[in-house]
C-alpha cells in the first residue's frame, strides 16, 4: 500500500496540477472503505489551499445489499441530494475501488433502472465539465480483489497502478499533442492486424489531448491514470472487423476476453467472446439506447503505465495499445445517448493504424 508520504504527495499532485482546485471550490470528494485515506489526504490538501471539501463514503457491499432489498419503484425517483450537487459543485473526485466479486451480482436490471433514473443528473454534469464549469476526475484505485480478480498478485498490481501516475504531465502533454498533429484533419482511421480490419470516419471529429492537466485539456473531466489521444468516430461509419487480444473488467465486475467485433454501418452485428460472453450479455440486454454503436478510439500514450490484465483505467492508457468502445460518447463530442460506455483493449504490437492511407503506427510505436 502507499506509505503516508506518498499518499500526500499524490493527493497534492491532483489537487494542484491536475484538477486546479481553487480556493472556496465546493469539492465532492466520494470513497470506499480501502481509499478513505487517500479521500482524507485529498481534503486536507483541498482545506490547505481554501477549498471546502466534503467526503461521501459507501461501498459495493452496501449498493449490493441495497439492490437486494428496495423496491424498484424507489430506483425511480430522483435522488435530491446528488441533484443539488450537480448544480452546486465545483470539483468532484470519484474514488473507484469496485470490489469485482460484489459487483458482479448487482442485479442488472435494477442497476439499468437506477442509470435511468439519475441520467438527468449525469447529463448535467457532463454539460457542466464540457463548458469547464465542473471540475472532475474518476480516480482508480488498486485493491487484492480486483487484482485476485484479474488473477495477479496485489502487491504486482499496486505497482503498476501507482508507477502510472508518476508522470511528467506536462511531457505527455507535449507528446499527445505530436500524435493530435499526425491526425489532424484526417478523414478515415483503419487499423489492421489479426482478425482486424475495420475503417471508420472521423471527418469533422476532433482528437482530445486527454494528458491529465484540466487547465490543458478540453473538457473539464480527466481520469487518472491518464494518457490517452481519444475522439468520437462518426458514429454510422464503422465497417468491418477487429479482435481485442487484451482482457477488460468493466465497471460492474464483468470480465471478457478475446472479444471480437463485425461492425456495419457503426453498429455490431456479430461477436464472439473467448471468456465472458455471458457478462457481455448481461450487460448488454439490460442496457439501453445505442448500446452497440461505435462511441470511442483512443490510442494509450502513458510511458510508465504497463498491462494489468482487466484494470481499463490503466490497461487503455499503456503505450502501444488502442481502444474502442461502445455506447454513450455524448459527453465528449458524439451523438450516441446510451446508459453505458464500454472499452474494449487491443495490443498494436502486431498491428497498424492509417490515417486517409498513411502509415501512423506500426508494430505499437507512432512513425
Amino acid at each position: 500500500m502507499l506509505s503516508e508520504k506518498e499518499m500526500r504527495r499524490i493527493a497534492r499532485t491532483i489537487v494542484n496540477v491536475n484538477l486546479g482546485i481553487e480556493e472556496k471550490d465546493v469539492t465532492v470528494i466520494s470513497a470506499g472503505p480501502k481509499s478513505l485515506k487517500l479521500a482524507e489526504a485529498l481534503a486536507l490538501e483541498a482545506s490547505r489551499i481554501g477549498a471546502q471539501p466534503t467526503i461521501f463514503y459507501g461501498s459495493d457491499e452496501l449498493s449490493l445489499k441495497t439492490y437486494r432489498v428496495i423496491k424498484t419503484k424507489f430506483l425511480r425517483n430522483l435522488p435530491k441530494l446528488a441533484d443539488a450537487l450537480s448544480k452546486l459543485a465545483d470539483v468532484e473526485i470519484r474514488i473507484d475501488e469496485t470490489d469485482p466479486f460484489i459487483a458482479r451480482q448487482l442485479p442488472q436490471k435494477k442497476v439499468e433502472i437506477r442509470r435511468k433514473a439519475v441520467k438527468p443528473i449525469r447529463e448535467r454534469e457532463e454539460r457542466r465539465q464540457f463548458k469547464k464549469e465542473m471540475k472532475a476526475v474518476l480516480l482508480g484505485f488498486p485493491t487484492p480483489e480486483t487484482a485476485r480478480a484479474m488473477k495477479i498478485p496485489f502487491n504486482k498490481l499496486n505497482k503498476i497502478f501507482w508507477d502510472a501516475m508518476k508522470i511528467d504531465y506536462q511531457k505527455l502533454y507535449e507528446y499527445n499533442a505530436k500524435i493530435i498533429r499526425k491526425l489532424a484533419n484526417a478523414n478515415e482511421i483503419r487499423i489492421t492486424g489479426e482478425r482486424t480490419d475495420l475503417k471508420f470516419s472521423v471527418k469533422g471529429r476532433e482528437f482530445i489531448n486527454s494528458c491529465g492537466i484540466i487547465a490543458k485539456e478540453k473538457m473539464g473531466y480527466i481520469n487518472l491514470p491518464e494518457g490517452e489521444v481519444f475522439c468520437p468516430p462518426v458514429e454510422n461509419s464503422a465497417n468491418g472487423e477487429i479482435y481485442f487480444d487484451l482482457p477488460c473488467m468493466w465497471h460492474y465486475g464483468k470480465q471478457v476476453e478475446g472479444v471480437w467485433f463485425k461492425f456495419k454501418k457503426g453498429r455490431v452485428v456479430d461477436y464472439e467472446i473467448e471468456k465472458g460472453e455471458k457478462n457481455f450479455e448481461d450487460v448488454m440486454r439490460n442496457a439501453s439506447g445505442d448500446r452497440d454503436r461505435i462511441a470511442e478510439f483512443g490510442i494509450g500514450t502513458n510511458p510508465a503505465a504497463k498491462i494489468t490484465g482487466g484494470m481499463i483505467i490503466v490497461d487503455e492508457k499503456v503505450l502501444s495499445t488502442i481502444h474502442l468502445a461502445i455506447g454513450r460518447n455524448k459527453h465528449f463530442g458524439g451523438s450516441n445517448d446510451s446508459t453505458i460506455h464500454w472499452d474494449f483493449l487491443k495490443d498494436m504490437r502486431h498491428g497498424e493504424i492509417y490515417a486517409d492511407k498513411k502509415l501512423i503506427m506500426k508494430n505499437g510505436l507512432i512513425v
